[in-house]
């Protein structure tokens, strides 16, 4: 199986900063590497966020003090793990690309270190906007204590579908 590397991020409002970022890394030996960070929302929290996307993550405590902070771990954990990895999003513009930017833009990946290509899975119409309706046709199992949007859960909703989507 060729290696996985999942993300997803939580923003304040569909085009609003990240304030928290999960990770799921399926390598080619069957292990895994995860990673969760949150930090605190900059700004008045969006209602939708407010509603939908908070009560998912009562159990993520802030890691960091600030967006930078997290984004600056975040990107050590991309870098230590990329080599060799299908680089795989949800529905990733604009949250999950303006992460990928803003690690550009403050010199926490260089110009070629971006992920190429990056994999946008809800270009495969199986899947579409769903992982979860696709997992659960397919009879796929996330052995995950979460639901959607908790960026650790989808991160793993995702190489989930993809896998199965690629016969990994």
């Amino acid at each position: 199986m060729r290696k996985i590397f999942s993300f997803d991020c939580e923003t304040n409002g569909l085009w609003g900063k990240a304030f928290s970022i999960g990770a799921v890394v399926y390598n080619e030996d069957g292990t895994t590497e995860t990673f969760i960070a949150r930090c605190p929302i900059d700004g008045e929290v969006n209602e939708w966020v407010k509603g939908s996307v908070l009560p998912n993550m009562t159990d993520i405590a802030i890691t960091h003090n600030d967006y930078d902070a997290m984004l600056s771990a975040f990107a050590q954990f991309y870098l230590a793990h990329k080599k060799g990895a299908d680089i795989i999003v949800h529905v990733g513009l604009p949250v999950e690309a303006r992460v990928l930017i803003d690690m550009h833009d403050k010199g926490f990946i260089g110009d070629w270190e971006a992920p190429y290509p990056l994999i946008d899975i809800s270009a495969f119409p199986q899947i579409g906007t769903s992982c979860d309706t696709y997992n659960k046709l397919n009879g796929i199992k996330i052995d995950f204590n979460g639901t959607m949007h908790n960026p650790l859960y989808d991160s793993i909703s995702a190489a989930k579908a993809y896998a199965h989507l690629m016969g990994k």
